[in-house]
C-alpha cells in the first residue's frame, strides 16, 4: 500500500512541473520548383507533409515517384485523381529524378 500512494505522490508531482520560459521554435520552409504542376503538388501532397519530406527522398526514378504516389493515394488515402497522379508523377521526376541504372 505504501508503494503505491509513493507511486502516486511521485506522479502527482511531476504533473505540477511548469515551464515558464518562452520556447522559440525554428520554422524551415523549403523552396519548390514552380512550373505548370505545381499547382497539383500545392493540392495533393502538401495538406499533410512539408515539401522537405520530398527533398529527403533525393533522386529517384520515374517509377519510384510513381510508387510513391500511389502509396500515398492508396495507403494513406490521399485524394489524388487519376489525372493528378500522373501529372505529380511527371513534376517529381522532372524536379527530382535521375535516369534508372
Amino acid at each position: 500500500m505504501k508503494k503505491i500512494v509513493f507511486i502516486l505522490l511521485i506522479a502527482t508531482l511531476s504533473l505540477q512541473a511548469v515551464y515558464t520560459e518562452k520556447v522559440k521554435m525554428k520554422s524551415i520552409s523549403f523552396e519548390i520548383p514552380v512550373d505548370k504542376n505545381t499547382i497539383v503538388m500545392q493540392r495533393n501532397c502538401q495538406w499533410c507533409h512539408s515539401y522537405g519530406y520530398i527533398l529527403n527522398q533525393g533522386k529517384q526514378s520515374r517509377e519510384f515517384w510513381h510508387k510513391i504516389v500511389l502509396k500515398m493515394r492508396n495507403t494513406y488515402k490521399a485524394p489524388i485523381s487519376p489525372r493528378d497522379e500522373l501529372l505529380a508523377t511527371e513534376y517529381l521526376y522532372k524536379h527530382f529524378g535521375k535516369e534508372k541504372n
